[in-house]
């Protein structure tokens, strides 16, 4: 009797803890897949805990099935105040877009675009400018010394043994505005190796594909800058080029202007519309070109940066500037230059460098940057 009621002890003590063990063990079943973060942090507690147990291998099981599902799905992770958030993915530029300017959804210039730029171009250009001296030099010229080239002349200047060529155009511009670009083919295949450092191939593959092009050739470029202008001088980059044939202007100096009311100034670009009855006003941006083509009529909006630059400080220079009260930026001419536009793209030219009124050494270069059929039409790359 006494064995009996020993062993009916033991059975009871037995039964209470398999009750026990099991509710143990359901503790650790995985929960429902919208709890993940609670989950994944039983991963490794858990596994050390059981790992002697029978519920092990059923355990690992259904952990394993859980990692399956989490590696086809976002990892969730909990924030400061326990709320799942997905986990972000590293940052990637957006894909370059270009789209034509507008003004509250009205396009007012058929061929007057905005289109993005890779970030890291401005960096390649801003430091080539400062390397071989440009950007001092607009310095010296429209601030520091301000003893800008008379109106309508030029300089030949030696920039680190490229030759460049440095223009102030003639008085209409009512302005202080200067182009420099290269005087030959050495220097201009010298700047076309900094467009590729700072992969402008992704601008033209954009545009050339956005307008249905067969090639383009970056075949004219310059830097301009500017810290007075009176009053802007209306006129057209291109024209009757079949809209084959762009300006990009891409900001590299830029300032914060105020108008005489105390307001931000709405543009340093002024727009008129293919009608000439509107007027608009085009700011610019950072890693962003204006892009203006056929017959796009368009001026330097007026700006006074010498007066400015008495009374605001060098934090008015936005990015880059380094207190210099100017703007400066670099400027693009592509193409797709063919036998029936050619005639038309050299008159647009004022420099050097391509030769005046030498169609074939165009032509020579048709598609020399990007091509719809063959992708080794690239840029000259870096040295």
């Amino acid at each position: 009797m006494i064995i009996c009621r020993k062993t009916e002890s033991f059975a009871i003590v037995l039964a209470i803890l398999t009750v026990l063990v099991l509710s143990f063990v359901r503790s650790f079943v995985p929960v429902p897949l919208i709890q993940t973060s609670y989950r994944h942090r039983y991963c490794t507690s858990s596994l050390s805990r059981l790992s002697a147990s029978s519920a092990t291998s059923d355990y690992l099981q259904s952990l394993s099935l859980v990692r399956v599902q989490q590696q086809s799905h976002p990892v969730l992770i909990s924030d400061v105040n326990g709320n799942n958030a997905s986990e972000a993915p590293p940052q990637q530029q957006q894909p370059l877009c270009c789209e034509p300017m507008k003004w509250d959804g009205k396009q007012i210039s058929e061929n007057a675009y905005r289109v993005d730029l890779p970030t890291k171009l401005l960096k390649e250009l801003r430091a080539y400018a400062n390397r071989m001296g440009i950007t001092d030099m607009y310095r010296r010229l429209l601030v520091v010394d301000g003893k800008p080239l008379h109106p309508g002349t030029e300089n030949k200047m030696d920039f680190e043994g490229y030759n460049w060529m440095v223009q102030r155009p003639k008085s209409h511009w009512a302005s202080n505005m200067h182009w420099t670009s290269p005087a030959d083919e050495t220097a201009h295949d010298d700047y076309l190796r900094v467009l590729s450092a700072g992969g402008f191939d992704q601008v033209l593959e954009k545009v050339g594909t956005y307008f249905d092009l067969d090639g383009l050739s970056a075949y004219h470029l310059s830097f301009i800058g500017v810290s007075h202008c009176e009053k802007g001088f209306i006129h057209a980059d291109v024209n009757d080029s079949g809209r084959t044939a762009f300006n990009m202007i891409i900001p590299l100096i830029l300032q914060d202007e105020e108008n005489e009311e105390g307001c931000c100034h709405p543009g340093e670009l002024e727009i008129l519309s293919d009608d000439e009855t509107i007027t608009q006003y085009y700011k610019y941006e950072y890693n962003v070109a204006s892009m203006v083509g056929d017959n796009a009529l368009h001026a330097t909006a007026s700006c006074d940066y010498q007066t400015q630059s008495s009374s605001l400080s060098s934090s008015s220079t936005k990015d880059g500037g380094g207190g210099t009260m100017m703007r400066m930026a670099a400027t693009v001419y592509i193409g797709d230059i063919t036998p029936e536009n050619v005639n038309h793209l050299l008159l647009s030219l004022t420099q050097a460098y391509p030769p005046v009124g030498n169609a074939q050494h165009l032509l020579d270069r048709a598609g020399s940057h990007w091509s719809r059929t063959n992708a080794s039409k690239k840029l000259p790359v870096p040295i």
